[in-house]
Parts: structure tokens; sequence; C-alpha cells
């Protein structure tokens, strides 16, 4: 598959992953659509695209709000045609502790990692099934195959789009639509940076958000149904799927233990 000439949408586009990736399809020559909440970061991603030659056009929206992300991507396929390509990377995470639910942090997580995705999707389907094409390239976590610590609300929202999305994948199949699920490990991102502000020990095998949208770009163009990297936490993932659960949950009570937080 190739992404020139073709409109993709990336929301979550003014940092991190989503900013990587539409700046990666703006040099292959894709249109590229970006939503984000942040105003700023929007015109400066706008006009490095637009250095590079290539084509965008941009809304500004929470997509937590489900009319907004309706109105903003309308907006965007107004300006560049329908929306082929879906990259939904807006995205959030935080610590829970058990003296300290947070449900307030918990509700935001899954209104934004979760029912962020499930709106957007919702307001590029239709024009997908009509032309019997398009692709859907959703950020799962490889905390959606196997809990950890700490990211109670993260995990759960990761593993909730993850169901959703692989219970739409055959029938979407049917009619042309493929889906796509990215499960990277440790990225350098300004999300990343705010768990260890908040007290997270930072992480071995970190990657940087260039790699990762070169990673995740190259397993759309394919068509694959997911793509998991680094290669060494992939294969510890794996191996902790296959623990026993008593088993599982005695690792992960020693690492707790090791991990200080701020409160």
């Amino acid at each position: 598959m190739k992404f020139r000439d073709r409109t993709a949408l990336v929301t979550g586009a003014a940092s991190g992953i989503g900013r990587a990736l539409a700046l990666r399809l703006g040099r292959e020559g894709a249109r590229v659509g970006l939503i984000d909440r942040d105003e700023s970061g929007l015109e400066k991603l706008r006009a490095e695209l637009k250095d590079l030659g290539g084509r965008s056009a941009s809304a500004v929206a929470d997509v937590r709000g489900r009319e907004a992300v309706h109105a903003a991507v309308a907006v965007v396929a107004g300006q560049l045609g329908p929306v082929e390509l879906l990259f939904p990377c807006a995205g959030v995470c935080g610590f829970e502790v058990v003296d300290d639910l947070n449900v307030p942090q918990v509700e935001r997580i899954m209104q934004v990692n979760f029912l962020g995705v499930v709106y957007t999707v919702e307001a590029v389907l239709p024009a997908m099934l009509e032309r019997r094409a398009g692709q859907i390239v959703a950020m799962a976590s490889m905390t959606a195959v196997r809990a950890i610590p700490f990211e109670a609300a993260y995990g759960a929202s990761k593993a909730a789009l993850v169901g959703y999305l692989e219970s739409l994948r055959p029938a979407l199949r049917k009619r042309g639509v493929l889906v796509t699920l990215a499960y990277p490990g440790f990225v350098q991102t300004p999300l990343l940076d705010g768990l260890v502000r908040a007290g997270m020990s930072r992480p071995p095998g970190i990657i940087d958000a260039d790699t990762t949208a070169q990673k995740i770009l190259g397993a759309a163009r394919r068509g694959y149904r997911t793509v998991s990297f680094p290669p060494g936490l992939t294969a510890l993932v794996s191996l902790g799927r296959l623990l026993p659960g008593f088993l599982y949950d005695r690792i992960m009570t020693r690492m707790a233990s090791q991990v200080k937080l701020p409160y």
C-alpha cells in the first residue's frame, strides 16, 4: 500500500507518535489531516509539513467530545477529501494506587484512549464503507496483553480498544477496510516524560517517536494485523502471557514493591 495522494487523518497529531506519523506521511506524499486540542502545536506541525511540500488541514478538538470529533473530521475531509487512512493517536496516561483510585482520572483516560478512538472511527467509517476501502491503524499497548501495576486505567483503556477493534475486524475486512493494531514498547514522548515526572523510574529500551512511526507505517503499508516492538520487550510480554496467574502476580507484586511513587 502506498500513501502518496491518499488522505490520512491523525489524531493527537501535535506531539509524540502522532506528530512523527504525520511528518512521515507528509514526506511520503499523503494529504495529512491533523486533529489535536493543542492549536499552537498544530500550527507548528502544519508549517513543517508545508516546508516538506506536503498538503495538510487541521482542526482543533478534544477527542472526548463525540460531536467535536465529528465536526473536526468534517472540516478535514472537506479540505482534503474523504479519509482513507486513520491513525488515532490521541492518548493520556496516569498512575492509580489502591489508596487513591483517582476515578476522575480513570474516566478521562477511558474517554480519550478508548471512546476517543470509537468516536473517530464512527466519523470516518461511513465513507470507507461506501468506497469499500480504507485502513484503521490504532495504537494499542503491551499493557493490553498483560496488566502491570499502577497503570490500571491505561491498561484497561488499551485492552478495551483492542477488544473493540478485533471484534470489528472480520466484518470490516469483508467490506474492504483493514485494521492494524500497533503494540509499541516505551516511546520517548511527552506522555512518557509525564510519567517519569510523576515518579516512574525511567524504563530501559526506550525508542524514539520517529523510529516508532517508521515501524508502524511499515506494518500499515503491508496490511499487517498487528505490529509489536522492540523484540526484547515483545518476547518478555509474550512470556508473561504464558505464565500461570499466580506466578505472574508474584512477579508483579515484587516489581510493584520496588516502585516509589510520590503518594
